[in-house]
């Protein structure tokens, strides 16, 4: 089985494709066949089996909504009817709630009211889908960190003992996840993880497709505020190519992360960032087979990834402050 190739299905937000490339597997192994029923099970019967890690009905209650919300989204049903049957399942959940209250105005009550039983609660979007990080243990280190131009230092906020950690852990039975994300008072970086999965610290997966990524978005909510999520996106991409030493690793990802649907910022983003790369390396929009990208020199990626980012920058310039992305 092509595992990067099955991942990408799942974080795109397509479920029955992932599960089709399953099904078309021949010859399975028995860790593909138990994947296979799993999948089944969650995401294609009337009443799914969840284990929720906490015995308080209440939350039981709040998670159990957003299952079933998962489960319609990435099954490709109405977003919009998904949501709104969102909204009949979380507002028994708020006390003395007015009858018209929105999706934002619940999840404002649920941050409170989360608050109190001693978790943090963040609601809106993990694009395009709705689907909250709900965490008990936070703890701050400082980093400084080298971006294109600049250097900054920057708050990280390390995060743990989740009850949900929104779509993608649950499109994927907790083997992806979001690894953080950037606010004004600083990086929040998802340290919830099996032993297996532990990321060091000093390694390329943090220093660079974490730390880089994220220090670059704090960095442009400051200075391009309504820049849209598929442009900060790819502008952080372009960051990690600068910084990494294995071109490759970041490489693979991309290609299969690549999707053309600007509601999905990562893989939009990605899909334009390879199709910009394909024309530098190889004449034209269309990405080449995955390993024809062995080929080209890391030190080569890295320049392009600094022209392509001094390029976006210049034409996000040229619009102003306003502009909200070129992508």
């Amino acid at each position: 089985m092509d595992v990067s190739r099955f991942y990408a299905y799942c974080l795109q937000g397509d479920v029955p494709a992932a599960y089709e490339y399953l099904r078309s597997i021949k010859n399975k192994s028995k860790k593909i066949q138990a994947l296979e029923l799993k999948y089944r099970y969650r995401f294609f019967t009337e009443k799914p089996i969840f284990h929720i890690k906490s015995k308080d009905s209440w939350i039981r209650k709040v998670l159990l909504a957003y299952y079933q919300y998962f489960i319609a989204v990435l099954t490709r049903q109405n977003t919009s009817e998904a949501e709104i049957q969102l909204v009949q399942s979380l507002a028994p959940c708020i006390p003395n709630n007015p009858s018209d209250m929105d999706l934002d105005q619940i999840e404002g009550q649920l941050e409170l009211l989360f608050k109190n039983k001693g978790y943090h609660f963040l609601g809106g979007l993990t694009g395009p889908f709705r689907g909250p990080f709900i965490w008990k243990t936070m703890e701050k280190k400082v980093f400084k960190v080298e971006l294109p131009y600049h250097t900054e230092e920057i708050t990280v906020y390390f995060l743990s003992d989740f009850l949900l950690q929104s779509w993608i852990h649950f499109s994927t039975f907790w083997e992806k996840r979001a690894g953080g994300w950037a606010k004004p008072e600083g990086l929040y970086f998802v340290n919830d993880r099996p032993k297996k999965k532990k990321i060091n610290l000093d390694g390329s997966e943090f220093q660079v497709s974490y730390l880089k990524h994220e220090a670059q978005h704090l960095s442009d909510y400051t200075r391009f505020p309504n820049l849209k999520p598929k442009d900060l996106e790819y502008r952080a991409k372009l960051v990690e190519l600068i910084y990494e030493p294995k071109s490759f690793r970041l490489l693979k990802k991309f290609f299969y992360e690549g999707k053309n649907d600007p509601r999905f910022p990562h893989p939009y983003s990605s899909y334009v960032l390879m199709g910009k790369l394909s024309r530098l390396a190889f004449g034209h929009d269309k990405t080449e087979e995955l390993e024809k990208w062995k080929t080209i020199t890391p030190s080569l990626i890295q320049k392009w990834a600094r022209n392509l980012y001094d390029e976006h920058t210049m034409q996000l310039e040229k619009i102003g402050a306003k502009g909200d992305g070129v992508i």
